[in-house]
């Protein structure tokens, strides 16, 4: 059972990490594409206006959807940490 236990861990931690690379990835791409996107619209604004009122329930969704992307990312950092102490002390009570 406890090497079992160990496995699932082990295998858990590195899905985790995997996970946690991807949605970096992913905030990094979105956080790029939110500055050129600024950038673009300065010397825009009535059209960045138009486009906002226009895309506003899109726009809407894609923020939830990034914040929802933050908090798991989030969230996947804390199970990490847990799962490194487990790992952790689970190596020192074999010692």
């Amino acid at each position: 059972m406890k090497n079992n236990l160990d496995e699932i861990i082990k295998e858990r931690l590195e899905n985790r990490l995997e996970w946690k690379n991807y949605l970096g990835w992913l905030i990094t791409h979105r956080q790029l594409h939110m500055n050129a996107k600024k950038k673009f619209y300065e010397d825009k604004p009535l059209l960045n206006l138009i486009l906002k009122l226009y895309f506003l329930p899109y726009n809407t969704m894609k923020y939830f959807i990034h914040r929802c992307d933050c908090h798991k990312f989030e969230m996947i950092e804390t199970e990490i940490k847990m799962l490194k102490k487990v790992r952790d002390s689970k190596d020192e009570q074999s010692q």
